[in-house]
């Protein structure tokens, strides 16, 4: 629940969980989590790659990681959202949270996760009324990358 409300931005992966039961959701680069969602996660079976963790171990071993946990996975459905960037990169989000990725390792994450078992994908969390379009161009950046990854690993 967020705000008393049980369906919101926030609250949508659990909501997800709760009604769909995915058999894998992995969350990359997530950063403020509240003690609530941690045991929720725990007991849920969801994967957390945290942004101090994708620090810490580099992106190499963080997209090992991601590949070891989805490797079971026929088919993915990638959701982005554009608060995992932080504000300097993209300040026109929903929950604006310092302390986020960049461009070039989102980027670098997903085309390297990316391949042909990723079936959809949406980006959320753009707001373009905060900003002068910076934060729109980095959603389609990424989405035309995220794109062109996919259709790679397609063609072989």
């Amino acid at each position: 629940e967020y705000m008393g409300r049980t369906v919101s931005h926030t609250t949508f992966m659990r909501r997800l969980n709760e009604q769909v039961r995915p058999p894998k959701i992995l969350e990359i680069g997530t950063r403020a989590v509240c003690k609530e969602e941690l045991e929720y996660a725990e007991k849920s079976n969801i994967e957390f790659l945290t942004v101090q963790q994708i620090r810490k171990d580099g992106i190499e071993k963080t997209v090992h990681t991601a590949k070891k946990l989805l490797a079971d996975c026929e088919k993915i459905y990638l959701t982005i959202d554009m608060d995992v960037l932080d504000p300097a990169f993209a300040p026109a989000v929903q929950n604006p949270e310092p302390d986020g990725l960049d461009m070039h390792t989102l980027l670098d994450i997903l085309c390297k996760v990316c391949d042909y078992r990723v079936v959809a994908f949406d980006l959320v969390e753009v707001a373009p009324h905060y900003d002068n379009g910076v934060t729109a161009i980095q959603a389609a950046k990424t989405m035309f990358e995220v794109l062109c990854c996919i259709e790679k690993t397609k063609k072989g």
